[in-house]
């Protein structure tokens, strides 16, 4: 497509800190080090594109004063014997207000292609699944650095976060940004992208509507003390430890590597193994069961769709699913319906006797008590999951209550008191980078939803011209599910889903997939 980068720089907030402050990332950052980063594309048209640069570069560093910490160093924090629960092996640290921050990577990029050749509209869209195959992911994210932490060991002058404006020729320009993911779930991009887009607006516009933003809470340790018992003593509370695990969580080692892992994961798993022989002796006492690896086929082709429902869609597939003994939402019913239909297209591949798992993404910012503000920077998220043998979702008479009920039960297990004793039991895990709480692969379905977050929201021009697309940055791996609002104005939302090519294929051509 002819990318031409034009500037590439590192930023940092317009007014810097007098005097370094480290601060020890939460709990539930720490388990999501090794997650792929989070990351969203905005394609704007625009009949000045060039002219709007300056402003776009102006208010983002405006706009990092309130998160000054993504400009600064993100580490493993010292480890102490006997010390805190953040002194304990591979906790995230950040950094910042030093001389050598690494800051934030910019690039400013040309294309040669026009908004509509890089996304259609939103009608076009919602009517091909399967045009986001020619999407330019990567000419709108262009860069190849490494973010710190990467392998879960080097650090030193890599950023956390990385940002990408391009031009689209003369009729647009597109946002790309791109976060370690321990620094920011979703939300907390969202609570960014709202800022940088309202402090850029009131320049132009010679508003000043920011004022009305509520101020990002950076303080991990308001999660941390939502943990029930005592996360700094050396021991952890033996019933707290059975509360957590007698919940759906997932235990899968990454440290065994018997059978079929991939080779680019190795240092990553060398690099989360504490060097101490005790410290990893304890480790190993913690339980976990070896991935499924042989689930998962690398070599086989994944392809992405996107897959339009809308608000009556929605409503329907609630309706279908009412009846049931939990209230469901229309997400519950959504995740229901196109869960049974994955199931029914991996069907081949499968046994009826085969178990198969809904592994999805919870935030918890609402389910601590005292609840953490809505402004709650970090990534506050648990991964839960749900199964049954593939013959009772995967059946052409499947009925979609009881699947959305079985979710919807799931999620009401997350109690606070649930919450909290989950806490305690990753605060006292020797290395919490061991396990991962999902899977990808023939048996599995990995979801997570920016519905409700707001993504078309974003206008940095004052124009009240809605984005042309957004699009949420994630590697096409075989049973990955996000959901996210939609471009149409219908109360609809988006499913991007990533099969094997011929899975999807069979999803696309199942009569069931429009039938309710």
């Amino acid at each position: 497509m002819g990318a031409k980068i034009l500037e590439t720089s590192r930023l940092y907030p317009s007014s810097r800190q007098q005097s370094p402050i480290s601060t020890v990332l939460s709990i539930l950052d720490a388990t999501v080090v090794r997650f792929a980063p989070t990351g969203a594309i905005w394609i704007f048209d625009n009949d000045s594109p060039t002219e709007i640069v300056g402003n776009l570069k102006d208010s983002f560093t405006k706009t990092l004063e309130a998160f000054p910490q993504w400009a600064g160093q993100l580490q493993w924090a010292p480890v102490r014997d006997n010390g805190s629960h953040g002194e304990r092996f591979n906790r995230p640290m950040i950094t910042y207000g030093l001389d050598s921050d690494p800051g934030v990577e910019w690039n400013v990029v040309q294309l040669d292609s026009l908004p509509a050749s890089v996304a259609p509209e939103p009608p076009k869209r919602a009517s091909d699944e399967l045009w986001t195959e020619n999407f330019p992911q990567s000419d709108l994210m262009i860069s190849s650095t490494k973010m710190a932490l990467y392998d879960l060991d080097t650090f030193q002058g890599l950023p956390s976060m990385i940002v990408q404006v391009t031009l689209l020729g003369t009729g647009g320009f597109a946002v790309a940004v791109k976060m370690a993911h321990p620094l920011a779930d979703a939300h907390t991009l969202m609570l960014f992208m709202r800022r940088w887009a309202s402090i850029c607006r009131d320049e132009l516009t010679k508003q000043d509507l920011t004022k009305d933003l509520a101020h990002p809470v950076f303080e991990p340790n308001l999660l941390d003390s939502r943990a029930a018992g005592d996360i700094d003593a050396p021991d952890s509370d033996p019933e707290l430890i059975s509360k957590a695990r007698s919940l759906p969580l997932h235990r899968h080692d990454w440290w065994d590597t018997t059978a079929g892992n991939l080779a680019a994961l190795t240092p990553s798993t060398i690099n989360s193994k504490p060097k101490d022989a005790a410290l990893l002796r304890k480790a190993m006492m913690s339980p976990a069961c070896p991935p499924p690896w042989e689930t998962w086929d690398f070599s086989k082709s994944v392809t992405t769709a996107l897959i339009h429902f809308t608000g009556d869609e929605l409503e329907r597939l609630k309706k279908s699913a009412t009846g049931t003994t939990a209230k469901v939402s229309r997400l519950d019913a959504l995740l229901a319906h196109v869960w049974a239909a994955i199931s029914r297209a991996r069907s081949p591949l499968l046994q009826n006797d085969d178990e198969v798992f809904l592994d999805f993404t919870i935030g918890v910012r609402g389910r601590v008590s005292p609840a953490l503000p809505d402004t709650f920077v970090g990534s506050p998220l648990v991964l839960t999951h749900i199964s049954t043998p593939a013959r009772n979702v995967g059946a052409s008479d499947t009925k979609i209550g009881s699947i959305a009920s079985q979710i919807r039960t799931c999620l009401d297990r997350f109690t606070p008191e649930a919450i909290a004793a989950i806490l305690h039991d990753e605060a006292h895990e020797v290395a919490p980078q061991r396990l991962w709480r999902s899977f990808l692969g023939t048996k599995h379905t990995l979801v997570t939803s920016w519905a409700r977050l707001g993504v078309y929201d974003i206008d940095f021009v004052g124009s009240s011209l809605r984005p042309r697309y957004v699009h949420a940055i994630m590697s096409p791996l075989d049973g990955l599910l996000c959901v996210v609002d939609s471009g149409m104005l219908d109360g609809g939302l988006d499913v991007s889903l990533s099969l094997e090519s011929e899975v999807l294929q069979r999803f696309l051509k199942d009569g069931r997939l429009r039938n309710f």
